[in-house]
């Protein structure tokens, strides 16, 4: 599901660099955003958008999936992309319960027609509901173009009884940087509310190294954003930072000097949240001075860096 955070961070992205060819969501996807409330998103993006395109996608709503049917404000996956100008969209699923082009199960190699296929995958909370996750993560470099991103949102913490699974940032980090991709960027997100769909979200960076816990009550979801390059790989398998022999380890450094010469910047919260990023840094080095404060959540939470609100 593509909330109003995910929907910035899609159109922030495509401000760098253009998804152009063809795209696949893996799931089809509900826009769970108005027409009005995407337009006005655009504007503040300064994604400028022709009145021509603004005049034909203004009625069309979600009537597909299984949330958008009971919301019927919600713009059908078709309108976002049209107002992005991104026309070749596709969609993958394990069933036809919401109308998607390719049936296929992730848990399984995917056929050689797919293979160099797609510029942009999305991945809205596909991977925590997977049993195989090693072959799912091979589908997806195969299936993208050299040059094509993956764009992932999955659960982190707090979403037990919805899915099988949920990750550690380091987790699709690990494995992107150890298969030479050009670049990953890695993120937590913070919501009250699972879905978060009226709110924005508390946005952490993750630097990849030197982490440790991040403690939350809250909702807690992890995004990737990873660059497949002309050396990159899929069948190299991580092994946990603080496991890794100093072979492996010199690897991965040298891999994330490939990521550290990428152009793309980390994501950046809105204007109002730049205070409240600031205390937090300062707040983070008293307690890196005293080591406590307060409660277990109020530790310093080494490897992420709050970026704000988006």
């Amino acid at each position: 599901m593509i909330v109003p955070t995910l929907a910035r961070m899609i159109v922030r992205e495509h401000l760098y660099k253009p998804i152009t060819g063809r795209v696949l969501c893996l799931g089809r996807q509900t826009i769970g955003i108005t027409y009005e409330q995407f337009v006005e998103l655009l504007k503040q993006e300064n994604y400028l958008v022709s009145n021509d395109v603004l005049d034909s996608t203004k009625s069309e709503h979600d009537n597909q999936t299984r949330v958008g049917k009971k919301n019927s404000d919600f713009i059908s996956d078709k309108v976002f992309f049209d107002l992005l100008g991104i026309k070749q969209v596709r969609s993958m699923d394990v069933s036809t319960y919401e109308k998607a082009d390719i049936i296929h199960d992730l848990n399984k190699p995917i056929p050689k027609n797919l293979e160099g296929q797609f510029d942009f995958i999305i991945d809205g909370g596909t991977f925590d509901h997977l049993f195989d996750l090693r072959t799912a993560f091979e589908n997806v470099v195969k299936m993208l173009k050299v040059g094509g991103k993956v764009f992932q949102w999955n659960a982190a913490s707090n979403f037990a009884g919805d899915t099988y699974l949920s990750f550690g940032p380091d987790f699709f980090y690990d494995y992107y940087v150890l298969n030479k991709f050009a670049d990953c960027k890695v993120y937590l997100a913070e919501v009250d509310v699972r879905g978060g769909q009226k709110e924005q979200w508390d946005i952490y960076e993750f630097v990849g190294t030197k982490y440790r816990y991040f403690y939350s009550k809250r909702v807690v979801m992890v995004i990737v954003l990873a660059e497949k390059g002309p050396s990159s790989t899929y069948s190299r398998m991580p092994v946990q930072l603080q496991y890794r022999d100093a072979h492996l380890k010199q690897e991965y450094e040298d891999n994330q000097k490939i990521i550290s010469l990428s152009a793309r910047r980390s994501y950046r919260g809105s204007a109002r949240t730049k205070i409240k990023a600031l205390a937090n840094k300062i707040r983070n080095r008293i307690v890196r001075e005293i080591g406590y404060l307060g409660t277990s959540e109020e530790k310093v939470i080494q490897g992420y860096r709050y970026v704000g609100k988006i």
